[in-house]
């Protein structure tokens, strides 16, 4: 079993106001974006032009796109 998988299955144990604490204490430890981190601004420019040409998903489509994307991490790669 991976440790992501330790993981997920532990936080599906929480309770909801741990997790509520979990997701706050995470997104603390997160560095501040580089507001000129090219690939951030273009990732930007692409989901303007999206909403633009209303190209845009909702959250459950957004929700059964998650796997695949998570599929696609170095980390779920099997060497």
């Amino acid at each position: 079993m991976s440790t992501v998988t330790e993981i997920r299955e532990a936080i599906n144990q929480l309770n909801a106001q741990d997790r509520c604490l979990l997701v706050a204490e995470l997104y603390a430890a997160m560095p501040e974006p580089n507001e000129n981190d090219p690939d951030l601004l273009a990732a930007l420019d692409r989901g303007i032009a999206d909403d633009e040409a209303d190209l845009v998903y909702s959250i459950e489509e957004i929700r059964a796109m998650i796997p695949q994307w998570i599929s696609k991490l170095p980390s779920q790669k099997t060497p």
